[in-house]
């Protein structure tokens, strides 16, 4: 421990001066504290080393002599004003290093009509010609970072999750532009075919009359609604007048009990595909494979693998008839959880390409019957079987979107009730 040469005093090493004569403690290491100065400014400043030591413990006239001395010797040196404002600038204001994150910014739909920032920058360009060539190559409008694709953002409010969402579990008009494309693909097809096998007949001009009613209320535009009921009413109506048909010539007893089987089936499936949730769509997919098992039932189905002959009119339309009892059984994954659609939409749509691939078996094994017998159809009742098949199948997908639009309206009835 060192002492004072004046008055032999002990002294702490960190002492500057001695405690007890006041006098100046050769080789000490004083504590020298760090203090941050608040300006008016809200900003600190940069730490600054205060000059002096720590004031001695023992209030005597020893230390304030010391002080004093301090305090002349090392007098504070004045800080420039404009210290402060550089401590701001390069401290507060920097700019984003290479290896932080990106910021984030929230996408917005631009609205309709207003400009781009290429737009605004080139216009700015072309207003300020007088600029020079480094503040004109300089962008006016701020750039988003790179990290951010320029993705064009189409116009309108934003989107919600919950929207989207709602809109997938329930949409608002599900199915609508693929019926009308297959009403008016199917109508004109069949259209032409039945212009080219029906002759002048007045059966023919009825068929036609029914394929040129579906195919333009597919293209005139109307509620999804109404369109919806009017293409279920027009089918069905063609798919009688086949129906008729097929009494008159004998040609399929059941074919009333498969037609209608397979307009509910197939309208419970495609609604079952549109509303996962509803519970509505599992009553009518119910009621849809009664129907169909039904008809496999009185028909024979079960039994026409076990009859068959060496002939195509026969084992053809057999395994057709099996296809059905196999996708009626298919068609039960519907009864699933909500979480999946158990690939209803794909049953429904078999349902109906097989139906198609049925009525044209039915006319083949009609116009060309097995060796020794004659052809029991003409011309223009081919016609009619062929608008039948366009009517079943339309009348199948627009059967669906009735099913939406009723629970749809019953569902906004008990809404406000509840």
């Amino acid at each position: 421990m060192p002492t004072c040469k004046s008055c032999n005093a002990k002294v702490v090493r960190t002492d500057a001066f001695c405690g007890t004569c006041g006098e100046p403690v050769p080789g000490a290491k004083p504590v020298v504290p760090i203090a941050r100065e608040v300006r008016g400014s809200g900003v600190q400043s940069a730490p600054e080393r205060l000059s002096g030591t720590f004031p001695p413990s023992v209030g005597t006239g020893a230390s304030a002599r010391a002080m004093a001395v301090v305090a002349l010797s090392e007098p504070a040196e004045a800080e420039p004003p404009e210290a402060g404002l550089k401590e701001i600038n390069q401290t507060a204001i920097r700019e984003r290093e290479p290896s932080e994150p990106a910021p984030v910014l929230p996408l917005h739909r631009r609205k309709e009509g207003s400009r781009s920032e290429e737009e605004l920058r080139e216009a700015e360009g072309s207003s300020a010609p007088d600029r020079p060539p480094a503040e004109q190559a300089r962008p006016s409008v701020p750039d988003r970072d790179t990290s951010l694709p320029n993705m064009p953002v189409p116009p309108g409010p934003p989107i919600l999750a919950s929207d989207l969402l709602r809109e997938q579990m329930r949409p608002s008009s599900p199915g609508g532009t693929t019926g009308r494309v297959v009403a008016v693909v199917l109508s004109t097809l069949g259209l032409a075919g039945a212009a080219w096998v029906g002759g002048v007949h007045p059966l023919t001009f009825v068929s036609a009359a029914l394929l040129v009613m579906m195919a333009t209320l597919g293209l005139t535009p109307m509620s999804y609604r109404a369109r919806a009921i009017s293409l279920t009413l027009a089918g069905v109506v063609a798919t009688g007048v086949s129906l008729w048909q097929q009494a008159v010539h004998d040609l399929s007893p059941e074919g009333t009990m498969l037609a209608a089987a397979i307009v509910l089936l197939s309208g419970a499936l495609f609604f079952r595909a549109y509303y996962r949730g509803a519970r509505f769509s599992r009553i009518a997919v119910a009621l849809g494979v009664a129907a169909l098992g039904t008809w496999f039932v009185l028909s024979g189905g079960h039994e026409s693998l076990v009859t068959l002959e060496g002939h195509w009119q026969s084992w053809a339309p057999a395994a057709s008839h099996m296809t059905f009892g196999m996708l009626a059984l298919l068609s039960l994954m519907a009864f699933m959880e909500s979480s999946t659609r158990g690939g209803a939409h794909v049953w429904a749509g078999a349902l109906l390409v097989v139906y198609g691939v049925d009525v044209a078996l039915l006319v083949a094994s009609g116009v060309w019957p097995p060796s020794g017998r004659e052809a029991i159809i003409d011309g223009p009742t081919i016609a009619a079987l062929l608008t039948g098949a366009v009517g079943t199948i339309v009348a199948g997908l627009a059967l669906a979107q009735v099913f939406v639009a009723v629970y749809q309206s019953a569902s906004s009835r008990t809404k406000p009730s509840s």
